[in-house]
């Protein structure tokens, strides 16, 4: 399963940075990527709960910010699994929205809803590249 959503990870990031949007930015943007298993009781609905808030959050701390749920599709259909991928413009925008979100405790009623929504196998920060991108018009 682990492969499998890296592969469509991958597969589908290619996107990714187009947020960062209006061709004049560059093309390689930060992310951080948790992927996780929902908890007892708990459903995407209550990510996305958790996603609204750390829109909340950044928007008050305001650092452009942005945020995608993956979810399996194909294959090992397990429907407690999932990716939530947040993604800056840039690496100054990553690093004030860690420092307001938690050393500044912005974040902070967030990662609670979060530890009670999620257990997350992994964390990690990548960059991604927009290779091409036939969607916009």
């Amino acid at each position: 399963m682990k492969g499998l959503l890296k592969v469509f990870l991958v597969c589908t990031l290619s996107s990714v940075a187009a947020f960062a949007a209006h061709h004049e930015q560059p093309t390689v943007a930060p992310v951080e990527i948790w992927t996780c298993n929902l908890n007892e009781g708990k459903t995407l609905d209550d990510v996305r709960k958790v996603s609204n808030m750390v829109a909340k959050a950044t928007e008050k701390l305001g650092i452009p910010t942005a945020q995608w749920l993956f979810t399996p599709f194909t294959g090992d259909m397990d429907t407690s699994r999932f990716m939530l991928m947040t993604g800056w413009s840039d690496f100054n925008g990553m690093g004030k929205g860690f420092d307001g979100f938690f050393i500044k405790n912005a974040g902070a009623e967030v990662m609670v809803e979060w530890a009670a929504t999620a257990t997350c196998e992994s964390r990690n920060l990548l960059l991604v590249e927009n290779t091409f991108n036939q969607i916009e018009g």
